[in-house]
């Protein structure tokens, strides 16, 4: 079934002309984006009760809805550096922004761009948690029987000529999935994550965390170099900024927090779960339950009045 989302055409940023060295740090899931019509981005659904961020230069930074790819930059930290750059160029050279230099001293931000700003256009779902645009993410003027401004009804076609899915079919992506993406999407997406995976695509022959792959871990040094589920990731980051020396206590500290750290999702089997669900810490390290591509999460919680 196909699902309506809402054409919002536009212009992509990765730096501010105005402000060389403090401008926007493009990843591979996020860009910021200036709309066309910002009452558009006004109008979109707010799945956590978040109104969208406005930003420099009236852009708003956005989420590529579906997938997750590795941290190019964290709290400070970063994940497997090659492919976290190798994620955020890929998505960069679909937009068609050309060469990209970035400064020596700020390797995150953008010196020059052959081409800046590059239109484009989403086919924006709503704003999610923290006010960052959600949506499928295209270069180019749409190639769509519609205007800016009108639903579309999103179909697996017109999915896969998404840059979301370009990344994950280089293996350069993971699939992070919401109960806000239609099912039939969901369902796209998990196959498509399969098949990068049984292909040894990108990333995957260096999956450090898997379910058959238990990783120690005890600083956050360790987490450098490791590919793994950048959500798990944030979450283990944050755990050793506090002062942690093992993993004995990270899954009571998830427990702890359900909005932030133990994120609602649905089990593989069916059953209501959580983030923690996801893996299993022993004496021995972490290792996975479920595959991340197997679980769908819920927004956070609309914050009480």
């Amino acid at each position: 079934m196909a699902r309506r989302y809402t054409l919002i055409t536009g212009d992509f940023y990765i730096r501010y002309p105005d402000l060389p060295r403090n401008g926007p740090e493009p990843d591979g899931d996020t860009i910021n984006f200036l709309p066309d019509n910002d009452d558009l981005v006004r109008s979109l659904p707010r799945f956590s009760n978040h109104g969208p961020d406005r930003r420099h230069l009236g852009t708003y930074g956005t989420r590529f809805e579906g997938i997750d790819t590795l941290e190019t930059h964290f709290e400070n930290q970063h994940q497997n550096l090659p492919f976290a750059d190798a994620a955020r160029d890929h998505m960069l050279d679909k937009m068609g922004f050309g060469a990209v230099e970035f400064w020596d001293d700020l390797p995150n931000k953008v010196e020059s761009a052959e081409h800046h700003p590059v239109r484009g256009y989403l086919l924006a779902n709503g704003v999610e948690s923290n006010g960052r645009l959600l949506g499928l993410v295209y270069p180019g003027e749409p190639d769509l029987a519609a205007a800016d401004g009108d639903p579309v009804f999103v179909d697996v076609e017109r999915l896969e000529r998404s840059v979301n899915v370009s990344l994950v079919r280089a293996g350069l992506a993971y699939a992070e999935l919401y109960a806000t993406m239609p099912l039939a999407l969901i369902e796209h997406l998990r196959g498509v994550v399969k098949e990068a995976r049984a292909d040894g695509a990108g990333m995957w022959p260096q999956e450090a965390v898997t379910t058959e792959r238990r990783v120690q871990l005890t600083t956050l040094a360790d987490l450098s170099e490791l590919v793994m589920f950048p959500k798990l990731y944030r979450r283990l980051v944050k755990y050793f900024k506090e002062g942690h020396g093992d993993l004995a206590a990270f899954d009571m500290w998830v427990r702890a927090d359900p909005v932030d750290r133990d994120d609602t999702a649905l089990l593989p089997t069916g059953e209501l779960g959580n983030l923690h669900d996801l893996y299993n810490v022993t004496a021995d390290g972490i290792k996975l339950q479920f595959l991340p591509e197997e679980l769908m999460f819920a927004p956070d919680p609309v914050p009480p009045l």
